[in-house]
This record gives C-alpha cells, structure tokens and sequence, in this order.
C-alpha cells in the first residue's frame, strides 16, 4: 500500500482501515512473484514474496519512493533471490543474496537510496548435544561443547578447569536435621 495522506475530517472505509491495519501490523498486502522483479511505487508499504525454484533478482531503481518508504521482501522459493541496486543505491551490513524462507526490509531514507536490513533465521548456536542426559558447556570463549551423560554413581566436578564426571569419593555425609527452638524469657 502507497504511503497515503489524510485530511482533517475525512472519514475512512472499512476497506481502508483493514489495509492500514494490516500495513501498520508489517503485513501490509502480498504480491507474489514467480520471476525475476523490479520494484514499482505502488510496492511502498507491501511485501514482495518471491516463490521461484531458480535464481531470481528484485532490483532497486530511484524516484519511486519516499524517504521513509519501506518494502519487505520474501524469499518463499527454493532459488537464491538477490536484491540489485539498479539505479539506486542499496547499502546493508547483511546480505542481500536470499536463501529459501530468508527476507527483509528495505528502507528509503532517501528517494535515491536504501538500507536493507536481513532477517536471518537462526538459532544461535549449533546444537553439540547427542544423547539425552547430554550437557553443554562452554570449552572455550562462546563456543558450546558437549559433555556427555555420566553414569550412575557419578558426580559432576571440574578437572583442569573444563566440567567432567567423577566417581563419588568417600566421604563423610553430614547430617541435617530439621528441628525448631523455643527461647524463654523471664519477666
């Protein structure tokens, strides 16, 4: 949806409000796209999802949008789907080469120029975790490592600073016992 101005005392269609909201929620309207795309004004507000099994582009070109403008594009299709500056400038600190189920957003903060921010899906880290029972830790700065199950009998210690299971040295159990006291006090 294009960016819209209002007047004082105008009085909005239901149709209106449903495509504000839903451009105000990031949904704004779809327009699928099976090949490669070059953005047109009225894309200001939408989302651009593209659905193709081959490599597919989504070119930029400039004084088609506002400062402010934003697009969200999709990568729904099993195809890289690259965002190409054409006669604007696209500038992102990610990538703008799109795997499957990648996305983002372009923001015009000029009508010549855009910023494009990735929305990468992960999770973080690489799960190291094979067994049930298993432990993470960290072997070195942030990097998780697996310490395996222990078996029965075993406690958790640390050896030469890294987590480790030991067999329970013997020992003496000290005993707690649950108890109250009553103090008196002469008057």
């Amino acid at each position: 949806m294009a960016k819209q101005t209002f007047t004082i005392g105008q009085v909005l269609t239901a149709a209106q409000m449903t495509s504000l909201q839903q451009t105000a929620m990031g949904g704004g309207s779809t327009t699928a796209k099976t090949a490669s795309y070059t953005l047109v004004a009225a894309d200001a507000g939408t989302v651009v999802q593209m659905n193709s099994a081959s490599a597919t582009t989504i070119t930029v070109n400039t004084a088609l949008f506002s400062a402010g403008d934003t697009v969200q594009i999709q990568n729904i299709g099993a195809g890289v789907c690259t965002v190409t500056a054409g006669t604007a400038t696209v500038s992102t600190a990610g990538s703008l080469a799109l795997s499957q189920y990648e996305g983002g957003q372009l923001y015009f903060n000029t009508t010549s120029a855009a910023l494009f921010f990735d929305i990468v899906q992960t999770s973080g880290m690489t799960n190291p975790l094979t067994t049930t029972g298993d432990t993470i830790y960290s072997s070195s700065g942030t990097t998780p490592a697996r310490l395996g199950i222990g078996t029965t009998g075993q406690v958790l210690t640390v050896a030469s600073g890294l987590p480790s299971w030991a067999t329970s040295s013997a020992g003496t159990v000290i005993k707690v016992v649950y108890g109250s006291t009553t103090t008196s006090t002469s008057i």
